[in-house]
């Protein structure tokens, strides 16, 4: 089978939220005889297989648009379907020549926000795969949707506790820096557990940085809400890192916390739960997959948030681990990579 992917980027070393594109590139070519990628910005295919081939768009936006057509046209004979990789505007960009030469395409898409260029999707895509019920809302076509959970490499994020007993509690969040990221609550939430309760072995590390400009005012204000706290003893920014990397901070803390209020099914939750990290979130597209509410917590609400992360610091080491291998069997069994990519492909055949 020959399929072509159409995508962002493919760069293994990429520390954008995106950075998981190159192995879903690897495990999708690894059962195909041919994969072709367009990517929308410059890639790096790394130790890809040879049966890949990245062809990355150059230019300005509008440069790109017909640049892509021409690159359709070369590659569309030699295919049996289409899989455009989250971005919209892929689809609606490559539909009508897909259906010209009659390829199936096929779009992932997780989002929570109804637009028109979602409405596109659904019209012009024949099949559209998401994450949860909640990733792709009120559809007017519903037997165009499957739900198929996330596509998380359980072989590379898995339990390797390598964290040195120093005595403190270590917290990670992992994530753009984005007021939908809504860091703040955890901010409050350390001054709460500092300043009035009086837990001082709390360590946490806030992976990611601002893209966009208004996210950098944000982050600045979140720079200024530590050191106005007098937290910066307790908390660091460590800036973006690239997701072959990311491993090592979810096996080396103690507790992951996700903020986010974007309504999809965060991946980097995935990912620690996979590596048997204990979880707090308040992600609403969390609702039915975490049937234990210690890990979920209201959102905006930094005291509950404060209750939540001393109920599980005061668990015993065998609840810890008997919470954690629900977590990854959750993983295993529903958001699995390889499973996905079965999924996947199946749908062309």
């Amino acid at each position: 089978m020959r399929l072509l992917m159409i995508t962002r980027k493919v760069d293994r070393n990429d520390a954008s939220p995106a950075g998981f594109t190159y192995t879903w590139v690897k495990k999708i070519g690894e059962k195909l005889d041919k994969l072709y990628v367009i990517t929308w910005q410059k890639s790096d295919r790394g130790d890809l297989p040879k049966n890949i081939e990245i062809i990355s768009l150059f230019g300005g936006k509008f440069f790109k648009i017909f640049s892509l057509q021409f690159k359709l046209l070369k590659v569309l004979p030699k295919i049996d379907g289409v899989f455009c990789h989250q971005n919209p505007e892929y689809t609606i960009l490559s539909a009508f020549l897909a259906k010209l030469f009659r390829k199936k395409t096929v779009s992932w898409y997780t989002h929570k926000e109804i637009n028109l260029r979602r409405r596109l999707v659904e019209l012009l895509a024949d099949k559209i795969l998401t994450a949860s019920n909640l990733s792709f809302r009120k559809p007017f076509f519903p037997n165009k949707i499957e739900v198929t959970g996330h596509g998380i490499d359980t072989e590379h994020f898995y339990k390797f506790r390598t964290k040195e007993n120093d005595g403190k509690f270590k917290i990670v969040s992992v994530g753009r820096i984005s007021p939908i990221k809504n860091y703040e609550t955890l901010i409050e939430a350390i001054d709460i557990l500092i300043n009035q309760r009086e837990i001082k072995n709390i360590e946490v590390q806030i992976i990611g940085g601002p893209v966009l400009k208004r996210e950098q005012k944000y982050f600045e204000g979140l720079q200024q809400m530590v050191k106005d706290k007098g937290l910066r003893e307790y908390i660091q920014f460590l800036g973006p890192v690239p997701h072959n990397q990311v491993l090592s901070c979810y096996q080396n803390c103690d507790l992951f916390v996700n903020l986010s209020q974007t309504g999809s099914v965060d991946k980097a939750v995935l990912e620690a739960m996979a590596c048997e990290t204990l979880i707090l979130t308040s992600n609403e597209a969390f609702k039915d997959i975490l049937k234990d509410k210690r890990l979920t917590f209201r959102p905006n609400d930094s005291h509950n948030l404060t209750d939540k992360i001393i109920n599980l610091m005061n668990l015993s080491n065998e609840e810890k681990q008997k919470i954690s291998q629900s977590l990854r069997n959750e993983v295993v069994d529903n958001h699995n990579l390889d499973k996905l990519v079965g999924k996947i492909l199946v749908l062309y055949k």
